[in-house]
């Protein structure tokens, strides 16, 4: 907030500057076109001085002069020394308190002078009146005198003169702004530019100098911090997916080894249909348990960008068809029904990417249909050619994707399309498993769709859950640029 104010303020004092600079240029315009245009003098008479007309218009009732103590007062108040009344000739014909240096008599050019300038160093005002020349006089140096007239050219251009001095004041004003503007644009522009890397997760720093200092090392601090927790979080989610390797590492063979004991004795002939039954129970679950390993360790590496695409060209038209022969083959059961439809511009039409990745995808929705359908269901795998690349859909008739597993899948923003460079577009759907929501808050096991969502996403492609969770949409680009 204190930078803010610092910041307002400056702005404030920067506006008085402006107000006051204006001030000044348009005082030293109009002097410099007042002294250009203004010449010669004008006689100018005070409404103070008309009022001692009462001196010479019939103070007396005749033709004498008398000083009333009324008019004393007036000229005293009004801060003149002296009166005098100068008849035709120049002579004068009447005086009150008048200087000893003046003189009884003045010449027309005397008179002329004074009443324009001085008279003996004293400013002097002068009125004609029915019986003389009124002089009234004040102290020396007390009235600055400068005769002036103007123009009547000038008094007809006054309008455009007005207009000139609007315009010149707009147009410093303008530039003035504009500078100033320009000034705080650049002042502005590098924080703008932290904002934005720190938005993208990118270290920045700032100079930190100028009117934003303090928000430039507000931001580099918060950089510094971001960096140290981006930091962390990465050696963190190292060491996590390692361990993840590890313990699937360190699993496998043991596993093996139980499913190797439970085929053995499933197959040999020397236990009764019962313990066959356990032992073929057994090697299923142990199969359910690697490949939940295989998931847990996949996932973790597609999460955080440790498992590399292995990009060859491929047909999509005839990997389809072979994982549903696959599928069919494994005999899931009469009560299920594979129905494969692959648009025929999609033949022959040559992709990039992943193909074992993308076949897993496939595979997990396919499996998931019929894994979460045990009474049966019709299954359609199709695809469709698109402009940048090509469309599988997985659709089935059974139970659809719970609407709690698709928000969950949705909302894991850390496999988003930030993370990928791609787009996820939330469905309408539900995960299999039919109804309902979930009992408590325990999060439901989205194992296999999050997989499939992140093979997806690691090609730049767009996953979406589509028909209340009975369809599940991948689109693929042609190439990863």
């Amino acid at each position: 907030m204190k930078d803010l104010l610092k910041i307002y303020s400056r702005y404030i004092g920067i506006t008085w500057v402006i107000v006051v600079f204006l001030i000044f240029v348009n005082l030293g315009g109009l002097m410099v076109f007042g002294i250009y245009h203004v010449a010669g003098d004008i006689n100018m008479f005070p409404r103070s001085l008309r009022g001692l007309e009462k001196i010479v218009d019939g103070a007396d009732g005749g033709d004498g002069f008398v000083m009333t103590g009324e008019i004393e007062e007036y000229l005293k108040t009004r801060d003149f020394i002296f009166l005098m009344v100068l008849n035709d000739d120049g002579d004068v014909v009447y005086s009150w308190k008048k200087p000893e240096e003046l003189k009884e008599h003045y010449t027309l050019g005397e008179v002329a002078a004074f009443t324009r300038w001085y008279l003996g160093d004293y400013p002097v005002k002068v009125l004609r009146t029915k019986k003389g020349l009124l002089v009234a006089g004040r102290e020396k140096g007390s009235v600055w005198k400068y005769p002036i007239e103007i123009s009547m050219e000038f008094m007809d251009d006054a309008f455009a003169y007005l207009q000139i001095f609007l315009l010149l004041n707009a147009a410093v004003a303008i530039m003035v702004v504009l500078f100033l503007g320009y000034r705080y644009y650049k002042s502005l522009r590098p924080l703008s530019e932290g904002i934005s890397a720190l938005s993208e997760n990118r270290k920045i720093h700032l100079m930190e100098k100028g009117a934003a200092s303090s928000l430039a090392a507000q931001i580099n601090r918060t950089s510094d911090v971001l960096e140290r927790q981006k930091e962390a979080l990465e050696r963190r989610d190292t060491a996590r997916t390692e361990w993840i390797a590890g313990v699937s590492h360190d699993i496998r063979t043991p596993l093996s080894m139980i499913m190797g004991y439970a085929d053995e004795l499933e197959s040999g002939g020397y236990l009764d249909e019962e313990y066959r039954a356990k032992a073929a129970a057994i090697r299923s679950h142990s199969l359910q348990i690697r490949q939940l390993i295989e998931d847990l360790n996949l996932t973790s590496r597609l999460e955080y960008h440790m498992q590399p695409l292995r990009l060859s060209a491929f047909y999509p038209a005839s990997l389809l068809r072979r994982l549903a022969a696959e599928i069919m083959n494994e005999e899931p059961g009469e009560q299920y029904e594979l129905i494969p439809d692959i648009e025929p511009e999609l033949e022959g039409f040559e992709v990039k990417g992943d193909e074992r990745l993308i076949s897993r995808a496939v595979r997990n929705l396919l499996n998931n249909s019929i894994r979460h359908n045990p009474g049966g269901c019709r299954i359609e795998l199709t695809a469709r050619r698109t402009e940048d690349g090509f469309l599988v859909l997985v659709r089935d008739d059974g139970c659809g994707i719970n609407d709690e597993i698709v928000r969950c899948l949705m909302e894991e923003k850390e496999i988003g399309g930030e993370a990928f460079g791609a787009e996820v577009v939330k469905g309408s759907g539900g995960e299999k498993g039919g109804g309902g929501g979930f009992q408590g808050k325990e999060k439901p096991h989205i194992m296999g769709l999050r997989i499939v969502k992140q093979i997806v996403l690691a090609h730049k492609g767009v996953f979406e859950i589509q028909d209340k969770g009975r369809c599940v949409s991948m689109r693929f680009p042609a190439e990863i640029s």
